[in-house]
């Protein structure tokens, strides 16, 4: 897969530190991998030092003086799970939905996405709009960086190879509406443009406020400060908003590439800034309307009750793991000696650093119902649960889940047989080739368990990074839905 490596599990932010200025740039933090493994796949990588930061607390979301504070490891599906995100700043709940396909957000995090700063990712953007701080730790101490000043160029911010991005604070202001736009090839693609709309009202109905961010457009995320200016103070009529976006547009000039070229980019930005101006606009007058209930005392008591309760959690649960991992792996060693608990059955593995979990999974243990398909993390061919949620076992190093329970489609089989699920494969000819039904059940299983109910465009939202070969997604559907349905789930 990738030249070896040393790598070290650090369980605090001092020796997380320590290390990264160590190594320096021969250093890479792992957080959830989503992006770094793939460039380790690919020897666009060559690290000496691989420092997984996941035991470190850094997992917190708390509201602060009008703002909204995150810290660095908080995964994209607690952005989208979040009540208290849901109710101050919904607009990184809806970027969080058009991050990759479930198995990515379940890994990935904020921290790793502003730090890996693609420009045509949803996460940046966002940040700019909402005029993200971000907060830099190294051994020397620390800094704040503005979200205007992070990005620098591809790929690139102003983060120094011995500094660690720790928390992450954007603006959470009542009352403003909020939208994202974006066109992809297909779902869960880096988006070919995008916009992100945000828009305060006041009671007469004139804009207070205005926010318009552009992704995919540029080598860094970019804000239309002009177009900003012109909606501030007036009446967001659909003439108005036409003509702010057609300002916004006229300031960009996007380069050309393998996919479309820089006139279709432009011209595509005028037209998703119109759409996300108008729904923001439209959410704005909606939560004006709305802003007393959303600001009732038993909201906030439900959003401090569930900052403690997840708190808790998360502090256990990493302690926990700390516990687990601590000793597991001798710094410097070409091997990595881990236990592997797959379908409840704890296993004894040997392997080296760069070993992903699908590689320790078929080609060491043998457990072949684990399918090995794009490597990229896109086919959906390689799903396991990893703590009940699906993940890619290739865009995994299988160091990193030592302890942590695993299931494969095997551990969906119970003393009597097939599960139910498994049976309506069955019945309605879902199973086709098989290649893709691992991945397709463990997927559908996790989201029938908190959707018990879905609607048909549900189901297939939640199945967006589960590619059948066969294209056979009908029955596939067909199975899902009468699952539910007969097997007393709806």
């Amino acid at each position: 897969m990738s030249p070896a490596f040393e790598y070290v599990a650090v369980g605090t932010l001092d020796e997380a530190l320590a290390r990264i200025r160590q190594h320096g740039d021969d250093a890479k933090v792992l957080a959830g991998g989503q992006s770094l493994v793939p460039l380790l796949h690919y020897r666009l990588a060559d690290p000496r030092v691989v420092v997984d930061i996941n035991d470190l607390p850094l997992a917190r979301i708390a509201e602060d003086n009008g703002r909204l504070r995150l810290g660095a490891l908080v995964r994209h599906h607690q952005l989208e799970e979040s009540d208290a995100i849901a109710r101050r700043c919904p607009v990184l709940r809806e970027a969080a939905a058009l991050i990759g396909n479930v198995r990515v957000r379940a890994l990935g995090t904020i921290g790793g996405s502003l730090a890996h700063a693609d420009a045509a990712a949803e996460l940046p953007m966002v940040t700019l709009a909402l005029d993200g701080r971000f907060t830099l730790a190294s051994t020397g101490g620390m800094r704040t960086v503005a979200a205007r000043d992070f990005f620098v160029g591809p790929l690139t911010t102003v983060m120094r190879p011995d500094e660690l991005l720790t928390e992450i604070d954007v603006e959470a202001p009542p009352a403003t509406g909020w939208a994202i736009e974006e066109i992809a090839r297909r779902a869960g693609d880096f988006a070919l443009v995008a916009v992100t709309a945000l828009v305060g009202l006041d009671r007469q109905g004139r804009v207070t406020r205005a926010r318009l961010a552009f992704g995919g457009v540029a080598p860094t995320p970019v804000r239309a400060a002009a177009a900003e200016e012109a909606l501030v103070g007036h009446e967001p009529t659909p003439e108005r908003l036409a003509r702010v976006a057609t300002l916004a547009r006229d300031g960009l000039n996007p380069q050309s590439d393998a996919f479309v070229s820089g006139a279709y980019r432009r011209h595509l930005a005028g037209v998703l800034a119109r759409r996300a101006l108008a729904r923001a606009v439209d959410r704005s007058e909606a939560r004006e309307r709305a802003g007393a209930c959303e600001r009732s005392e038993a909201g906030e008591r439900a959003g401090a009750c569930e900052r403690s309760e997840a708190g808790e959690r998360a502090g256990a649960c990493e302690r926990s793991e700390a516990r687990e991992r601590a000793g597991a792996v001798a710094p410097g060693s070409p091997r990595v000696q881990m236990k592997l608990v797959i379908n409840g059955r704890t296993r004894e593995v040997d392997a080296p650093p760069d070993a992903t979990l699908l590689a320790v999974l078929r080609d060491t243990l043998g457990i072949f119902d684990v399918k090995e398909g794009c490597d990229e993390g896109v086919c959906g061919a390689c799903t396991v649960l990893l703590d009940a949620r699906p993940v890619s076992s290739c865009l995994l190093l299988a160091a990193g889940v030592r302890g942590r329970p695993i299931m494969t489609v095997k551990g969906l089989e119970g003393p009597s047989g097939l599960h139910p699920l498994q049976e309506a494969f069955v019945r309605h000819g879902a199973v086709q080739c098989g290649f893709c039904t691992p991945g397709m059940l463990l997927t559908a299983l996790v989201f029938l368990e908190r959707n018990p109910r879905p609607r048909r465009d549900e189901i297939r939202r939640a199945l967006e990074g589960n590619l059948c070969r066969c294209t056979g997604y009908t029955k596939i559907i067909d199975a899902i839905e009468a699952y539910a349905r007969e097997d007393g789930r709806g």
